[in-house]
């Protein structure tokens, strides 16, 4: 009786090579720098929420010098 139920395939392992992209890196990078360097945790005891849309927390007082500096840093 248990041959007569066809047998699903396995997934597929997830592929994590995206992350070692340069497009991730920096999305990454740039979620820590705008919310001033600091772990999602550590922001919600900091200042009890998220950044708003267009709010930037990090040291380089906006996003286009942080960018800048960053890129320079990393380049594709």
């Amino acid at each position: 009786m248990l041959s007569m139920i066809p047998r699903m395939p396995k997934a597929p392992k997830k592929d994590y090579a995206y992350r070692s992209k340069w497009k991730h890196k920096f999305s990454r990078a740039r979620n820590l720098a705008r919310r001033g360097g600091l772990t999602k945790k550590e922001m919600l005891i900091k200042y009890g929420r998220f950044p708003k849309k267009n709010e930037w927390w990090g040291e380089d007082g906006s996003y286009t010098k942080w960018k800048e500096k960053w890129i320079a840093n990393n380049p594709k």
